[in-house]
C-alpha cells in the first residue's frame, strides 16, 4: 500500500511522494513523523515581504551557539605548501584521507591545516582574545575574537595552511584590497595584525573584521531543506539586488570580485554582506592567479587569466539561480517568475556579449522584475521610471475611450422610414501596427554614443531630422532617431528609408549588449510598419513579435518591451505561431498590474475582454486606473461605453436598461456625485447620442405583446414597453437635430435630420 508523503514542497505544492518502509519519503528525503515546513500564506499578497527590497531580520545567533556549531575538519583539497611543488596532498601521494598536518611526500615542505590561533593562547596584539575557530574558506581560517578594548566581538581571519609560500602573497593581496573598500554590503576591516615564530619570524598576517554572524546563504539554504526558514523568491531577488550593489561599488572602484557564491555571502540581520575578499583582484591583473570556484565560474574563465566584469555577473547568476531552486515562487501568476529566469539566462549566457554590461544594468532589471513580481502577488509599490525607455506622448487605443465624432454617424447608409436602424456594435478601437509601430515607448540615447550630447541639449528637437558629423565616428543614434521620424511618415518611400536608417546603424561598430536590443527594437518597428503595408501581414507580425522577444530576453526588467509584444500579439490574435511566447494578456496583465495608471495597458485588457465577449472583466480593469493617471478621462469614457455599448460578442451584447441610465446620469453634473465623464456640450451630447441608440436597441430588445395574456387588446393605452420606446425615440430624435444643428455644411445636416426622421416617434399629424 502506497503512503503519501505527508510533507510539502518548498513552494507550497504537495511533496507527491511515497513514505518507504525505511520511513523516509522517496522525493524529498523526510521522515514520515518530522516537523513539517512553516505553513505558507493562504492570501499571495502576503508572501514574501511587505517592503520592497525587504530582507527578514535574522539574528546571527551568540558566540556561545556559533563556536559550537562550527565545523572543524578541513573540507578542501589539501596542497603542498611549496610554491614550485603544490603536489595535492590525495591518493596516491598520500594515504586516503592526508592527515591535517605533516610533510609533502614530494618536496618534504611542511604544511599545516589545523587552526593555528586557540583559545588558550596570549591575545593577539594584547587585544583580540580568541574565542576559538567558526568557519574557513578557500584561503583561511575564521576565528571569534572578542575585542578587548572596544569590549565586542570580531572575526579574525587567517591563513588555512601557515606554511603556504603563497599565502602571504594572498594575503598581502587581501590586505591592500580591503583597505580602500568601504560599503555598507561589504564586510568592514577593523585591524591588521601579525604573530612571530620561537625564532622571531613573522607567521603570516591576520585581518580583523566586524563581526557579521555566520548566517551565510548556504546556511539559509540549509535552514529552508529543514524546514526552519521559508525563503521566497523575493528574498532572493533581493539578496541579488544587495550583491550587485556591493559588486558594482567594487567595479567602480577597479577591483573584480571573481568568487561570488551563497557561501560568501551574509545575512546580516536585515541585509547582507559580502565576505571573504581574498579572491578581489585589480582588473586585468592575472598575477596572482583569481581564486574561483568552477561551478559558478564563468565558462570561458579558466583561473588563469585576469578576471571580467562578465564574469561576475555569470557568478551572481549562478548563485540566484541556485537560491531560487529552494524558493517560492509557484504562488506568482503570470510572467513574473519568466522574468526572473530571463534575467538569470543572460545573466549566465555561454557568450559573455550577451550578458549584462555591468552590475548596476543586472540590478535594474532585477528591481524591474521584483516590482513586477509583487505587483502580480496584489501588492503596491511605488513605480520606477525606466533607465531605457520615455515614455511615448500618445497613448495607443485611445479610440475606445474617445467621445465619437460626427463621422461616426455621417457614413452611416441611409434608412428607409419604416425600417428602425439598429446601432452599430462598440468599436474597440485595436491600433493599427503602424499606429503601434509610432506610439510605443522611445529608447533612450545610448549615453557612450558618440553623438550622445546633442540629444540632452535644449535645441534638440524630436521632430527634425540629424545629419551624421562630417568628421569622426558615425552614430548609431542618430540612425535610429532618423530611423523613427520616418517611419512616423506615410508612403512607402518613407518606410524604405527607415529601413535602410536600421541597416546603416546595425553597420556602425559598437559594443553589443548596449546597441543589440536597440536594434532589434528598431528592426520591430519596421516590421510593424511593413505589415500595413503588404498584402500579407502575417510574416510581418511574426517579424515584429521575434524582434521585441530579444528585447524583452535582453531586459525582461522592462514594461515597454512586454507593451511591444502584446501588441503585436493582439495583432495576430489566433494566428501567433505556436511556442511563440506569452499571450496578450499575460503580458498587457504584467503591466497593468505593475502600473494600474498605465492606461494603455488597462485598454489592452479591456480588448481582450470585449473579445470574449466580457462586458464586466472589461469594465473592472478600467475602473482601476487611478484618479491621478494622466489619461484617466479616458479610462473613465472608455468604460462608460463599454457599459452601455451594444457589443459585437458574447451571450449578452445589450446591457439592461437601467445599466444605460445610469450611464446617461453620468453626462449630468449633480450635487454630492463625482464630476462628468466629460466637459463641454459638444462631447456631452455626442456620447448622450451614442448611449441612447443603444438604449433604443435595449427598450425594443425587451419589448413585450402588447395584449395582456388571457384578455383583449386595450384600445388608447399603448402598454410600459411601448410608452419607454417612445420617450427614447423622442430623446434620440432630439440627439440628432441637436448635432444637425452644428453642422455647418447642407449635405451633413440633412444626413442628420435623415436620421433623426428614421427614430422619432410615429404621430397621425
Amino acid at each position: 500500500m502506497r503512503i503519501p508523503c505527508p510533507h510539502r514542497r518548498f513552494t507550497g505544492a504537495p511533496c507527491g511522494g511515497a513514505v518507504q518502509p525505511t520511513g523516509y519519503c522517496d522525493t524529498c528525503g523526510r521522515e514520515e513523523g518530522a516537523p513539517g515546513l512553516p505553513p505558507l500564506p493562504t492570501v499571495p499578497e502576503r508572501h514574501g515581504p511587505a517592503g520592497l527590497l525587504e530582507l527578514p531580520l535574522l539574528d546571527p545567533g551568540s558566540p556561545a551557539e556559533r563556536l559550537a556549531a562550527a565545523e572543524q575538519p578541513v573540507r578542501i583539497v589539501m596542497t603542498c605548501s611549496a610554491e614550485a611543488c603544490r603536489t595535492p596532498l590525495v591518493p596516491p601521494h598520500t594515504a586516503a584521507p592526508p592527515p591535517d598536518e605533516g610533510y609533502c611526500p614530494q618536496c618534504g615542505a611542511p604544511y599545516s591545516y589545523r587552526p593555528e590561533l586557540t583559545k588558550d593562547g596570549p591575545p593577539l596584539q594584547d587585544q583580540y582574545r580568541i574565542r576559538g575557530p567558526i568557519a574557513h574558506g578557500g584561503q583561511g581560517w575564521v576565528y571569534l575574537a572578542e575585542d578587548t578594548h572596544l569590549e565586542d566581538f570580531v572575526a579574525v581571519k587567517g591563513l588555512l595552511n601557515r606554511y603556504a609560500e603563497r599565502g602571504a602573497a594572498q594575503a598581502g593581496e587581501e590586505r591592500r584590497s580591503l583597505v580602500a573598500i568601504r560599503h555598507e554590503r561589504i564586510v568592514q576591516i577593523r585591524d591588521f595584525v601579525s604573530t612571530r615564530n620561537e625564532d622571531g619570524s613573522v607567521s603570516g598576517g591576520y585581518i580583523v573584521m566586524e563581526d557579521v554572524g555566520d548566517r551565510t546563504l548556504t546556511a539559509v539554504i540549509e535552514s529552508t531543506r529543514q524546514g526552519a526558514f521559508v525563503l521566497d523568491i523575493e528574498h532572493v531577488i533581493t539578496y541579488g539586488c544587495q550583491i550587485l550593489e556591493a559588486l558594482a561599488h567594487l567595479h567602480g572602484m577597479g577591483f573584480l570580485y571573481g568568487d561570488m557564491k551563497p557561501s560568501n555571502v551574509i545575512h546580516h540581520l536585515d541585509g547582507i554582506k559580502v565576505i571573504d575578499l581574498g579572491g578581489v583582484r585589480k582588473a586585468g591583473a592575472a598575477d596572482p592567479p583569481p581564486v574561483i570556484t568552477p561551478w559558478f565560474a564563468a565558462p570561458e574563465t579558466d583561473g588563469t587569466g585576469p578576471l571580467t566584469v562578465a564574469h561576475d555577473v555569470h557568478t551572481v547568476g549562478v548563485t540566484l539561480a541556485e537560491l531560487a531552486g529552494w524558493a517560492v515562487g509557484d504562488d506568482v501568476p503570470g510572467l513574473g517568475i519568466s522574468s526572473f529566469r530571463l534575467a538569470v539566462e543572460r545573466a549566465t549566457a555561454h557568450d559573455p556579449e550577451r550578458r549584462f554590461g555591468s552590475a548596476e544594468d543586472m540590478a535594474g532589471q532585477l528591481r524591474g522584475v521584483l516590482r513586477e513580481i509583487r505587483a502580480l502577488r496584489g501588492k503596491r509599490d511605488q513605480p520606477e521610471p525606466s533607465a531605457y525607455f520615455t515614455p511615448s506622448t500618445e497613448l495607443l487605443g485611445a479610440r475606445l475611450g474617445s467621445v465619437p465624432d460626427y463621422a461616426h454617424w455621417l457614413r452611416r447608409p441611409l434608412y428607409g422610414r419604416p425600417e428602425t436602424p439598429r446601432a452599430p456594435a462598440l468599436d474597440s478601437g485595436l491600433p493599427t501596427p503602424t499606429e503601434i509601430a509610432r506610439r510605443l515607448p522611445v529608447p533612450r540615447p545610448y549615453p557612450r554614443d558618440p553623438q550622445a550630447a546633442r540629444f540632452g541639449v535644449s535645441s534638440y528637437d524630436p521632430g527634425q531630422p540629424l545629419t551624421q558629423p562630417d568628421h569622426g565616428e558615425r552614430s548609431v543614434e542618430i540612425c535610429l532617431h532618423n530611423a523613427r521620424l520616418l517611419l512616423g511618415q506615410d508612403g512607402d518611400e518613407a518606410l524604405s528609408a527607415a529601413r535602410e536608417q536600421v541597416q546603416a546603424a546595425a553597420s556602425i561598430p559598437g559594443p553589443g549588449p548596449v546597441r543589440q536590443w536597440r536594434l532589434s527594437w528598431h528592426w520591430g518597428l519596421v516590421a510593424l510598419r511593413s505589415a500595413d503595408v503588404l498584402e500579407d501581414r502575417q510574416p510581418m507580425l511574426e517579424a515584429a513579435l521575434e524582434h521585441f522577444s530579444a528585447v524583452h530576453r535582453a531586459l525582461p526588467g522592462e514594461y515597454a518591451a512586454k507593451l511591444a509584444l502584446a501588441y503585436s500579439a493582439e495583432q495576430l490574435g489566433d494566428g501567433r505561431p505556436a511556442g511563440a511566447g506569452p499571450s496578450a494578456y499575460e503580458l498587457f496583465r504584467a503591466v497593468h498590474a505593475r502600473n494600474p495608471s498605465h492606461v494603455g495597458a488597462a485598454l489592452g485588457l479591456a480588448r481582450l475582454a470585449l473579445v470574449r465577449g466580457d462586458r464586466a472583466a472589461a469594465t473592472e480593469v478600467l475602473d482601476l486606473v487611478p484618479d491621478e493617471s494622466r489619461d484617466h478621462t479616458v479610462a473613465r469614457i472608455a468604460a462608460l461605453r463599454i457599459r452601455a455599448a451594444r457589443l459585437a460578442t458574447g451571450d449578452r451584447p445589450l446591457p439592461g436598461e437601467a445599466e444605460i441610465d445610469a450611464c446617461l446620469a453620468a453626462l449630468v453634473p449633480q450635487p454630492g456625485t463625482p464630476s462628468p465623464v466629460v466637459t463641454g456640450d459638444e462631447a456631452a451630447w455626442l456620447l448622450r447620442t451614442e448611449l441612447y441608440e443603444w438604449k433604443l436597441d435595449a427598450v425594443r430588445a425587451a419589448g413585450r405583446d402588447p395584449r395582456p395574456r388571457g384578455g383583449p387588446l386595450r384600445i388608447g393605452l399603448p402598454p410600459p414597453a411601448v410608452r419607454g420606446e417612445r420617450e427614447v425615440r423622442a430623446e434620440l430624435e432630439q440627439c440628432y437635430r441637436w448635432l444637425a444643428r452644428q453642422r455647418q455644411g447642407p449635405a451633413e445636416y440633412e444626413r442628420l435630420i435623415d436620421l433623426s426622421h428614421a427614430v422619432r416617434p410615429q404621430t397621425r399629424f
